[in-house]
């Protein structure tokens, strides 16, 4: 392709950006009352690189360095946290704070920085387990594969920090293994990561590994998951729960303990 040509084809494809930006929305339909609650997560200026790594981590969502798209933002991970804390909150409220907590797949932290504040855990030592990554390889309960992560370790640490979360210790997968963090954990979580975009059935024996005998253990899981043979020999509990977008959307909340520890009425 000659240099001329080139320069067509990329203003071109430009315009059409342009035009898809104006027809469609930047994100999905959110479920209004979940998008409307108190705002517990703060996201800080959008930044060219911030924008990558949402766009990244959420392809769903075609965002813009501006402010509207920030607050937009804002909405969607309150949203999203305000649906599952609503699932969480009889089980968590009643069992002993956790001192010990693991969550897979951060991303750019909005679940850690809002249990945190509304679970208080303060006083808890929560590590969190995220690789650095420069493509979205996302599927549907698919096969367990190296170089899943696409996170951005650095804007992790600035979102905690700007939301006021010191207590965390970031592990980089492509250093540490699973199996070898130092657990065990009180409380290991992992939401739209394993469970969901992975299946659980290939990170069980890591994940027990990681638990004692009275440690609680959450996944996001898609609707038409089922159980396997090896989570029949644990107390475990799948809940419905209302996800931020699409509105209406209805995922399932995998609670699992090696012990009997899961209330019979939740859920």
């Amino acid at each position: 392709m000659k240099l001329g040509e080139a320069a067509f084809v990329s203003r071109s494809y430009g315009i059409v950006r342009e035009l898809a930006y104006r027809i469609f929305k930047p994100t999905p339909s959110l479920d209004e009352r979940l998008a409307g609650m108190e705002q517990i997560f703060h996201a800080p200026p959008f930044t060219p690189e911030l924008v990558a790594t949402v766009r990244l981590l959420g392809p769903h969502l075609q965002f813009r360095a501006n402010e509207t798209c920030r607050l937009l933002w804002e909405r969607d991970q309150n949203g999203a946290c305000w649906g599952e804390y609503e699932a969480l909150a009889p089980l968590l409220s009643e069992l002993p704070a956790p001192r010990k907590i693991l969550e897979v797949g951060p991303g750019l932290g909005r679940s850690v920085v809002f249990f945190s504040k509304k679970f208080r855990w303060e006083e808890s030592e929560i590590h969190l387990y995220e690789g650095d990554g420069k493509a979205t390889k996302y599927d549907v309960m698919g096969p367990r594969m190296e170089e899943s992560f696409c996170g951005n370790i650095d804007l992790l640490r600035h979102v905690l920090s700007y939301n006021g979360i010191l207590n965390t210790k970031i592990f980089d997968a492509k250093q540490w293994r699973l199996p070898d963090l130092p657990g065990p954990y009180d409380l290991l979580y992992s939401f739209y990561s394993i469970g969901y975009h992975w299946s659980l059935e290939h990170f069980l024996d890591d994940l027990l590994s990681l638990m004692h005998d009275t440690s609680i253990a959450i996944f996001i899981v898609p609707a038409k998951f089922k159980s396997f043979p090896k989570l029949e020999q644990l107390s475990y509990r799948l809940l419905d729960f209302n996800a931020v977008w699409p509105k209406g959307c209805r995922h399932k909340m995998l609670v699992f303990s090696s012990a009997e520890l899961i209330p019979h009425r939740f859920g």
